[in-house]
């Protein structure tokens, strides 16, 4: 009896400290962590006004920047230092732009830069004292 009501607590600890993990990866996903290309795409149509063909266009870009960024980080993991990675990520940056640059009007750059460095803003952690 002893055993079950002893597992029966660890059970319950164990639940209570997974929960606020739970929340906090949700709410990491709401504020642009994890955020999938459908989300993305749905925020950046509406903010950015895209018409079908921009948003087909846009789609294509962003598609491929990840795969060609995702390929680049796995290849240097555990060989980049966290400078060297932050540049790389820079560097990526940049070159979406570039090509986002080509079918979008200044206009929809601005508020695409924008929006880019609130999800930035979003993704710092809290300053602690």
């Amino acid at each position: 009896m002893r055993k079950m009501i002893g597992a029966f607590a660890l059970l319950t600890v164990a639940l209570a400290a997974a929960a606020p993990l739970e929340a906090q990866a949700r709410r990491g996903a709401a504020r642009g962590f994890g955020m999938s290309l459908d989300d993305q795409m749905t925020a950046l149509t509406e903010r950015l006004t895209l018409d079908e063909e921009q948003a087909v266009e846009v789609r294509e870009i962003l598609e491929t920047r990840a795969e060609s960024r995702r390929e680049r980080l796995q290849g240097a993991r555990g060989s980049m230092d966290r400078n060297a990675m932050m540049q790389v990520m820079r560097q990526f940056q940049e070159e979406t732009e570039t090509l986002l640059a080509e079918v979008l009007n200044d206009e929809q750059m601005e508020k695409y830069r924008e929006y880019v460095a609130e999800l930035q803003q979003r993704r710092r952690p809290p300053l602690s004292l």
